[in-house]
């Protein structure tokens, strides 16, 4: 064998292990998409802000692979009251469980949390386990609560946490600003969504 040729199938191994491991890289990167269901996208915000938004996180979703995705829902408890027994009862809102009908769905892995950690979630944690997770990327509402708290339990869990600016929501630009704040203070890293298409 010529030297030439030795050199080339050096060259092709090495092509074809650097690939190899950049599919790694990508399978062990996950996003979580937060309660971006109709409660809070019909109710709490205009037309325009809800569709950009969600044109923010569609995009996000479009550049991840499908069975990588997870899509989590709060449920809402309602007390309720009657005459009869029993006097006092729970029921859960339906209503504020609907996902935004223009969200991409690309997948069945959907979850529903009462708490603002999402990662209190037996459900999700052996997903991510299963799966080999390292890397998660959080995207919804709200910045302050629901986004804020998750990040920061993936964090104890030992994962590496990213957030996406543009693709969360806060009770106000400037709660939001303040939020990511924090969270960067806490080893979050923010990913510009320009940057996702060079991935």
């Amino acid at each position: 064998m010529s030297r030439i040729s030795y050199l080339i199938i050096l060259w092709f191994l090495g092509l074809l292990s650097s690939f190899s491991f950049g599919q790694t890289i990508r399978e062990e990167r996950f996003l979580i998409v937060l309660d971006v269901q109709e409660y809070y996208t019909n109710r709490k915000m205009s037309e325009k802000e809800a569709q950009n938004f969600i044109d923010s996180i569609n995009f996000v979703i479009n550049k991840m692979r499908s069975p990588n995705v997870l899509y989590v829902k709060s449920i809402h408890k309602v007390l309720n009251l009657s005459f009869s027994s029993p006097f006092v009862y729970v029921t859960h809102d339906t209503s504020s469980m609907r996902f935004d009908k223009r969200l991409h769905i690309i997948n069945d892995n959907i979850f529903s949390k009462y708490d603002p950690n999402t990662f209190n979630l037996f459900e999700i944690n052996d997903f991510l386990k299963k799966n080999n997770a390292k890397d998660i990327i959080i995207v919804g509402l709200l910045a302050e609560q629901c986004v804020y708290k998750s990040l920061i339990g993936g964090k104890k869990l030992g994962y590496e946490m990213f957030v996406i600016k543009e693709a969360i929501l806060g009770k106000s630009e400037k709660s939001k600003e303040k939020a990511i704040e924090k969270m960067k203070k806490e080893g979050v890293k923010i990913i510009e969504m320009n940057a996702l298409s060079y991935e």
